[in-house]
């Protein structure tokens, strides 16, 4: 069911925004760059690459249309913390700073829908890090590609398709070697719950893999 609260929100950042598109593997934002402004994805994906302090880099999302990206750097005035690339081509609404501030400060519904999107990332990191501490690397990749295959997932008869994802970007969304996701997948293909191809992922019965998960949990 969608928020009116939220939609009315998106709809006061498009109008005081200009809208933009990008295309897949296109840098809308770079790490220790000045935030100047706020995205409102409008269709497409982004996903969202961090630099931890041992070198590694995490990968997050991809994140979707209706979704805001890079809104605590401009509201904490300070540079951006992770890079920004575009995921499946799209467009987005850039929003400058100062009207992003300004909105969330007059606008209710804005502020309703900030708040919506930071427990939003609070829920997925605490997520991620019980992940990462509490279950092997298959049962990750699993629950990895289930949600992206939720989130942004093309449905085929009873099939759901999740493109555009290179292995080493699955590897850091799992926090995982590419040879552990390899041994993972092959173990999911064995078990009938995944085709794979070039930038390709192929969930055959979402369900019989959420079983799969719950069984393992």
């Amino acid at each position: 069911m969608v928020d009116p609260a939220l939609e009315r929100a998106r709809l006061r950042l498009r109008a005081a925004g200009r809208r933009m598109k990008f295309r897949r593997g296109q840098t809308l934002m770079s790490f220790g760059e000045s935030s100047e402004d706020v995205l409102l994805i409008e269709s497409g994906s982004l996903k969202v690459v961090l630099s931890e302090r041992n070198g590694a880099q995490v990968v997050a999302g991809p994140y979707g249309p209706g979704e805001l990206i890079g809104e605590l750097g401009v509201l904490e005035h300070r540079p951006r913390s992770a890079t920004v690339i575009g995921h499946h081509g799209g467009a987005a609404v850039r929003v400058s700073a100062r009207a992003f501030r300004d909105l969330v400060e007059q606008d209710r519904d804005v502020l309703v829908l900030l708040n919506a999107t930071l427990r939003a990332r609070l829920h997925n990191a605490d997520r991620r890090q019980l992940a990462i501490a509490s279950q092997d690397v298959t049962t990750r990749v699993a629950a990895q590609l289930l949600a992206w295959a939720h989130a942004f997932g093309d449905r085929v008869g009873d099939e759901i398709v999740v493109s555009g994802i290179v292995q080493g970007d699955l590897a850091k969304a799992v926090v995982a070697s590419n040879k552990s996701v390899d041994a993972a997948l092959k173990t999911l293909r064995g078990k009938g719950l995944l085709r794979t191809g070039r930038l390709r992922y192929v969930l055959p019965d979402a369900d019989s893999l959420e079983v799969f998960l719950r069984d393992r949990n």
